[in-house]
């Protein structure tokens, strides 16, 4: 085995023991969950193959289903981050999408924030719209998707500087 894939074996199991032991149980406000897990959608690797990146979203997805029981939802719509990672991020970053580590170094300020931001942005408003799945309560599902993409977006943003600064 390489030493960049035990690496990104032991991220990615990190990532996600502090998302099933910490992140799931962490209510701020008592009603938002912060899902750090979506860290590994955002770096994963362009160059690295995008079937290998639905399936890791498929049992990420399941694993955090079956620990926070949601019925599927973290699945779906990890499922549709993964399959949406590749226009997002030529959205995102236009020609510079091509390169590795496009996301993390060489790139505008802005351009990072809007990769990160949709990634977090869409796959909240997928699991509230899926949770609530009621179209009456619309604004419950725009104020939980807003409120838990922001403090996402912050903490992934943060642990993303300081991995980036390695």
């Amino acid at each position: 085995m390489t030493r960049g894939f035990l690496r990104n074996i032991t991220f990615y199991t990190t990532v996600l023991v502090f998302q099933l032991l910490i992140f799931n149980h962490l209510k701020i406000f008592d009603f938002i969950t912060p899902f750090l897990y979506l860290i590994i959608f955002i770096l994963y690797k362009t160059s690295h193959n995008k079937t290998i990146l639905i399936i890791l979203g498929f049992i990420t997805g399941i694993i955090v289903d079956l620990s926070m029981q949601t019925y599927g939802c973290n699945t779906f719509a990890t499922i549709t981050i993964c399959y949406l990672r590749e226009w997002i991020e030529k959205y995102s970053f236009g020609v510079n999408s091509n390169l590795p580590l496009a996301m993390i170094k060489g790139t505008p300020l802005i351009n990072r924030l809007t990769f990160f931001g949709l990634i977090i942005l869409i796959h909240s408003l997928i699991y509230n719209s899926l949770i609530f799945f009621n179209i009456e309560v619309l604004g419950t599902i725009i104020f939980s998707t807003l409120t838990n993409s922001i403090v996402t977006f912050i903490i992934i943003w943060l642990i993303s500087q300081l991995i980036s600064n390695k």
